[in-house]
């Protein structure tokens, strides 16, 4: 029999008991801290792989105004990454959802004062004078654009100002290298790097169906954007309609696009139904079949311009004088004027004559009766998606006209170089124009060309690639009295005894034989739109006259009355005359 000894066994127990909790407790406490270690141990791991790998070298260092004009990175800086548009609070920007990151654009552009960040003579046409501030960046610096006058507009060049007042060139967002061209003051540096996606405008627009194509060339200040009427607004900005008048009661129009800078872009509408050689493509209605074999222009050219508008249109509602005469591709309808004495056939018809003697035959051919043009097919409307009516004159009755004998004049105060260019397709030249003069002129105003030929003036005759204006002022005078009229006008204007003397012996015997005679001077303005100069050095003076004319067997004229001006020779003088000539057939 056996005898337990429960007191020693109970203790026993207890401390046995008590040996595994503490065995437990260690496991615990081990199991715990290796968890914690492999916790750590994975964290680090994958935050290791979450970093991102940093060359140093590829970080830009602090910029420092440079010796002489170099691409360079742009500084850390020049854009927040972080921020908004909405961060902003000035009081005259907006806060449109923005494309950049950090930039905020005004709604309106701030002009500032020549900030003379381009050397003068950088540019062929002219040298920066107006400069905008057009946004604001975090961290207080601003976005400034400088607008360059050129060939029948200006071109931008885009600029930033940090908070401490260091200026740099955006060389992606500007239309010159002036770089390069070694066109920068020492003052400015470059940034190659940055690209502000907001002024990145579409190839291409399709608004209401309609599909507008970006021009090659085009004013991109925002002031060439006046008497515009919005018509979309666009991914890109605010979409526009802009009427110019024309002298044929009708209006050319442009498409502009205005982007985020208020700098803009123009387009042309996409006729589907004008063939590139102006020929039709459409269906044409059994008693419409003659307009097959027609060509037919965009717009009705205007004085000696080749300049296009994308269009012209008639601002009336035409329904009811209108006849359909066929159906283009995308089924819209093509059509013709009912009456051949509707004012579309008396259009083309005041077009037809410019340049056109009828005493004279051309290419063998009389110059044609408004009976006999209106019998040809002279015009065709269509009708776009937003209700305007297009005119389309025929090609073989446009003006026969082209910008006459210009001749300049240089008056340096001393001897120099200059170079000259006209903004102008040049068909005849002398010394030859080739892609510009490049001549000594002196005080007197000889000329002495590259291959040594002396000249009193520098001539040329073409088409200008600007705008023609609109005739809206003017007077007429009597044929027999036209000699005392035209010495009278220039001696007004400014121009002097040999000035005057040659402008008569070319102009004076191509006056028309009619009793009548209207005339119309365009002023400086007015040619620098139609055939902008270049002239390096930039000349203190220039006065620009021509004069476009044309005969009448009465008296009678609606035009305003024309008020001459004068001007004062200044310094570095330029002079130069021309009128509206007939072409050659």
């Amino acid at each position: 029999m056996v005898k337990f000894d429960y007191k020693n066994k109970i203790i026993t127990n207890y401390k046995f008991m008590f040996s595994n909790k503490i065995f437990i407790v260690l496991v615990c406490i081990f199991l715990l801290a290796g968890a914690v270690f492999l916790g750590i141990l994975s964290w680090q791991t994958l935050s290791q792989k979450q970093k991102p790998q940093v060359n140093v070298e590829e970080i830009p260092s602090h910029l420092t105004v440079p010796k002489n004009t170099t691409t360079i990175e742009v500084p850390k800086d020049f854009i927040s990454p972080t921020t908004t548009a909405a961060a902003a609070t000035t009081s005259n920007t907006v806060a449109p959802v923005s494309k950049d990151l950090g930039v905020v654009w005004l709604a309106e552009p701030i002009k500032l004062e020549n900030l003379k960040l381009v050397k003068e003579g950088s540019n062929d046409f002219g040298d920066v004078e107006v400069y905008y501030k057009v946004a604001v960046l975090d961290g207080g610096g601003e976005i400034i654009n400088a607008y360059v006058p050129g060939m029948g507009g200006s071109s931008v060049i885009r600029f930033k100002k940090t908070a401490q007042g260091q200026y740099y060139l955006i060389k992606q967002n500007s239309d010159f290298d002036l770089a390069n061209a070694g066109g920068l003051k020492i003052n400015v540096a470059i940034d190659a790097v940055t690209k502000l996606n907001s002024l990145t405008a579409p190839e291409q627009l399709v608004v209401g169906k309609m599909i507008f194509v970006k021009k090659s060339w085009y004013d991109k200040n925002p002031l060439s954007l006046t008497e515009s009427e919005k018509i979309s607004a666009t991914d890109s900005g605010d979409f526009f309609k802009k009427l110019d008048a024309t002298n044929f009661q009708m209006s050319y129009v442009n498409y502009v696009l205005r982007l985020a800078d208020s700098s803009v872009i123009y387009y042309d509408l996409s006729y589907d139904f004008l063939a590139d050689d102006n020929s039709l493509v459409a269906e044409f209605n059994s008693d419409s079949q003659a307009y097959k074999t027609k060509k037919f222009d965009r717009t009705i050219r205007q004085g000696c311009s080749f300049a296009g508008a994308s269009g012209i249109i008639y601002p009336k509602d035409l329904a009811g004088r209108l006849r359909d005469i066929g159906a283009t591709n995308s089924s819209s309808a093509l059509y013709a004027p009912l009456s051949s004495d509707d004012e579309l056939v008396k259009a083309v018809y005041e077009g037809y004559k410019v340049g056109r003697d009828p005493t004279i035959t051309y290419d063998g051919k009389p110059v044609l009766s408004y009976q006999d043009l209106a019998a040809k097919q002279p015009v065709i409307v269509w009708r776009d998606a937003l209700g305007d009516y297009h005119i389309f004159p025929n090609s073989d009755y446009g003006p026969l006209a082209e910008c006459g004998k210009p001749v300049i004049y240089l008056y340096p105060e001393t001897k120099i170089e200059v170079k000259v260019k006209v903004g102008a397709k040049v068909r005849i030249s002398e010394p030859d124009y080739g892609d510009g003069w490049k001549v000594v002129a002196n005080p007197d105003g000889k000329i002495i060309n590259g291959d040594g030929a002396v000249y009193e003036n520098l001539y040329w005759e073409g088409l200008g690639r600007g705008y023609y204006p609109s005739i809206k002022e003017g007077r007429v005078v009597k044929r027999i009295n036209i000699e005392a009229e035209l010495r009278s006008d220039l001696a007004v204007l400014g121009l002097n005894e040999k000035e005057i003397f040659d402008f008569m012996d070319f102009w004076l015997a191509k006056m028309p034989k009619t009793a009548y005679i209207r005339l119309t001077w365009l002023d400086t303005n007015e040619m620098n739109e139609l055939a902008p100069l270049a002239i390096s050095p930039r000349p203190d003076t220039v006065k620009r006259v021509f004069l476009d004319f044309a005969g009448q067997n009465t008296e009678a004229t609606d035009l305003a009355s024309q008020k001459l001006k004068g001007f004062e020779r200044n310094g570095f003088t330029v002079v130069e005359w021309g009128g509206l000539l007939a072409e050659k057939k």
